[in-house]
């Protein structure tokens, strides 16, 4: 098998609910295509998995999956209960919408037609809804923007849906926008939802959008066949229906419990959508769950499709499709594929992402668990000779399963899940188990994916955690001159106000493919509101990434400097790429030291952080507080090292100021460690530490907590969204008052260990000493550490002062470095 894929890769948990009651699933997921590191998402969010009481949730990340946000609750219109089926796309200008299935309150959950919501902020906000449609027959909606420059029709958003009898016996409706959502029509003149004339069999339509602005939607009817149509107009007209596969086997051949489709000792619902995409040129394919094969006298979920190379006129293979997978990567003769999803890079790899169910693990009675897999065809969808877990782990579907609306017994894992794909690979998002809740999952499969990695350390091989003395990065330097790919030797900081520096980075690829569109970002963090002093913590990606910086004050202490042009780096080499140039207006002034600069190392289809699986090593593993140091993530490294001139057999008074804490820390106790080295052994220190404010704004007076105070008999209606669960009555002179917890237990004392605290300031007299402290979560503090250089130091000698962070967990998360240059 050719490594056009690799996996599984690194699996980053998206949600963070404590309670089960909040189980997610159903998804969709859709990428920037002006901003590849910018990906929207939504999915089911239950507030009653007990009596299928939920809503959609919408998600956002803009460092390409790293870390993820939730927006504010999406708004209801009045009478509406919740919203359903997600579906998201983007426009040419950036808009992100989400498509979705309103619904009244009532345990039969009545729909009420079909509603877009729009996010003009990347996904951090969404608009109130625009219901573009109203009817009780809406279902199963699905969205694609034209997001093809060459294509006439470049911005189009269009949506498709079924109205009326159920999957493959309603009628096929289709609304556009062509204005980023100012309005929404149907095709020709007619309104937003109009039904496509011909057609009572859809079931579950799904949209594609070719490169030159075709338009795909695929349904399957009750008459086992999956058709098509596509308009070559922007929408304007379409084709009339065109049967691309005939003679399927559709999953409600599985038995039925509660008129629900079910496997084989499994509770969750399942069933036959399909799925299409489209590749380079005229290359169309479509896919679906089948349920034609039997196995050792059991029925089997397969996943079947068919393929044309000429826009669908004519289709390649049997009338009633073809495997996906055949031969050694046919599927265990005793699981079940099911749920495919396709989508296809900007270079034309087609991928195919599904569930895969059954027995998993040893023992006699092993559990029947699902994995998430991706199958690839670099050959435009003639076949598909690539398949890999996506999954690090399986996960168990009985787990927090919501009970589907009218049983008792049907459970819900979501009858599709999300796949999109840009130029960085391809982004599964589904729903998973593992943490004891249906939460949300991405992970990131990069095609012919390459390893590229900068060191921290001269020891340094791109595995995480990086060994050695990793606050060196003797890979990034900077120069005075563009001349860093001939001489690759750091030099201190002209602060003249005109000289112009140049960042510079060598990165290694330890492959297997070629590095594309390599690139080297540099971002100068603590400035300029904190002087660019330099960190002892930064987390990665939050302090690396622009668009993370979603406060005055963080964007107020991160200068970005940009990228440098893009290259390539074949595997096994080593190259210096760069320069991005650091201009003379923003190098900080003399009176401070070296600003940290934040470095990463970019690459198309560098989806590794080093650690297994492609991982990075995470500050706080399975959780939603994101992030690693940068020692845990070989794409990045930072720089700290200051320096500072003195004569040789004289005295100098330094002052090194330096910044602890982050504010994406949660840590309540820091230490820093002083190592004086060899030359300094001896020399008294002090080190005074000190509040810092990040912000311009008053601190609010404290207010204590009031309280309600009736007067009269009074009833409180309680409400949860627009449905009223339950009522108080109280009495003339109830009193209401907050509940005031208990205060947190006392924080740890102070320590301090190779000295000793003087009024407000350590003395540190030992060779390597340690200041402990407690400190608020996210706070950030200004430290100070002071001495006089002693008569004894030589010229040319390398004369080194490091001062390192340590947490609550005992996890050294920085460090800065002072080199004194004798002369």
């Amino acid at each position: 098998m050719s490594n056009v894929i690799s996996g599984p890769r690194c699996n980053r948990r998206v949600t963070c609910d404590a309670s089960p009651s909040n189980a997610r699933s159903e998804s969709a997921i859709a990428i920037n295509p002006l901003d590849p590191y910018n990906i929207v998402a939504s999915s089911k969010r239950f507030t009653n998995p007990a009596t299928y009481a939920f809503s959609l949730a919408a998600y956002a990340t803009f460092d390409g999956g790293q870390s993820w946000i939730e927006a504010p609750p999406l708004a209801l219109q009045p009478g509406w209960a919740g919203t359903s089926d997600p579906a998201v796309a983007w426009d040419n200008f950036g808009n992100a919408y989400l498509v979705a299935l309103p619904f009244g309150p009532g345990s039969s959950i009545p729909t009420l037609g079909i509603a877009v919501y729009r996010s003009a902020d990347g996904g951090r906000t969404w608009e109130p809804p625009t219901l573009i449609h109203s009817s009780s027959g809406d279902d199963k909606q699905w969205a694609a923007g034209d997001i093809n420059p060459a294509s006439p029709f470049y911005g189009n958003v269009y949506a498709a849906w079924d109205d009326g009898g159920g999957v493959g016996d309603s009628k096929l409706a289709f609304a556009r926008t062509t204005d980023h959502s100012a309005t929404w029509k149907g095709f020709g003149p007619q309104p937003a939802g109009t039904a496509l004339p011909g057609i009572t069999d859809s079931g579950g339509p799904e949209l594609s959008v070719a490169a030159d602005g075709t338009i795909y939607i695929v349904w399957v009817t009750a008459s086992n066949q999956i058709k098509f149509i596509k308009s070559t107009n922007g929408g304007e007209s379409f084709s009339a229906p065109v049967v691309a596969a005939s003679g399927i086997t559709t999953l409600s051949a599985f038995p039925t419990t509660e008129g629900w489709s079910t496997f084989l000792g499994a509770s969750f619902r399942i069933l036959t959508l399909p799925t299409g995409c489209i590749g380079t040129g005229n290359n169309v394919i479509f896919a679906w769950a089948d349920a034609r094969e039997i196995v050792s006298g059991q029925r089997r979920s397969r996943i079947y499709y068919r393929h044309s190379t000429d826009g669908g006129n004519t289709w390649q293979g049997p009338d009633s499709g073809q495997p996906l997978l055949t031969g050694v990567l046919a599927p265990p003769s005793s699981k079940h594929d099911f749920h495919p999803q396709l989508i296809s890079t900007p270079t034309g790899e087609i991928g195919c992402a599904f569930y895969e169910y059954g027995p998993t693990g040893g023992g006699e009675f092993p559990s029947n668990l699902i994995h998430v897999i991706l199958a690839v065809s670099s050959d435009n969808g003639a076949t598909f000779a690539d398949r890999v877990f996506v999954t690090d782990q399986a996960w168990d579907p009985t787990v927090d399963a919501p009970t589907v609306h009218g049983t008792t017994t049907v459970t819900f894992i979501g009858d599709y899940f999300g796949l999109d794909a840009s130029r960085l690979g391809f982004f599964p998002f589904w729903t998973d188990t593992r943490t004891g809740v249906q939460e949300m999952f991405i992970s990131r499969l990069s095609v012919k994916p390459a390893d590229i990695f900068i060191r921290d350390s001269s020891s340094d091989t791109g595995s995480v955690p990086s060994p050695g003395n990793h606050w060196e990065a003797p890979d990034l330097i900077v120069r005075r001159q563009p001349d860093g790919d001939t001489t690759f030797v750091n030099e201190d900081l002209l602060r003249d106000g005109v000289t112009d520096h140049y960042i510079y980075a060598r990165v290694t690829n330890n492959g297997p493919n070629t590095a594309r569109n390599v690139r080297l970002a540099a971002t100068i963090g603590n400035y300029p509101s904190l002087q660019a002093l330099p960190g002892t913590e930064f987390r990665y990606p939050q302090d690396w990434y622009k668009k993370d910086w979603n406060t005055t004050a963080l964007q107020n202490n991160h200068l970005y400097l940009g990228e440098n042009a893009p290259t390539t780096v074949t595997n096994g080499a080593t190259k210096v790429i760069g320069p991005i140039v650091w201009t003379a207006a923003q190098i900080p002034d003399p009176a401070t030291w070296h600003p940290c600069i934040l470095a990463e190392v970019l690459a198309d289809n560098n989806d590794s952080a080093g650690g297994p699986n492609g991982c990075d090593v995470q500050v706080a593993p399975g959780t939603c507080n994101y992030g690693s140091y940068f020692w845990g993530n070989n794409n990045v490294c930072q720089r700290n090292l200051s320096y500072a001139t003195v004569l040789a057999g004289t005295t100098a008074f330094i002052e090194l100021p330096f910044l602890v804490g982050s504010v994406w820390s949660k840590a309540r106790f820091l230490e820093v460690i002083v190592d004086k080295g060899r030359e300094l052994v001896s020399t008294p220190m002090t080190l005074r530490v000190e509040p810092v404010c990040l912000t311009d704004e008053k601190p609010k007076p404290l207010c204590h907590p009031g309280e309600i105070i009736f007067t009269e008999k009074c009833q409180v209606i309680v409400r949860v969204d627009n449905c009223e669960v339950g009522e108080l009555v109280t009495s003339p002179g109830t009193i209401w008052k907050p509940h005031c917890p208990a205060p947190a237990t006392s924080p740890k004392p102070e320590t301090c260990h190779g000295g000793e605290k003087v009024g407000q300031v350590w003395k540190l007299t030992q060779g390597r000493a340690s200041v402990g402290f407690p400190i608020e979560v996210g706070e950030i503090r200004r430290a100070t550490l002071s001495f006089t250089t002693p008569t004894t130091l030589k010229p040319g000698t390398r004369t080194l002062l490091r001062v390192f962070q340590r947490n609550d967990k005992h996890v050294i998360t920085g460090s800065v470095i002072l080199e004194l240059q004798v002369s």
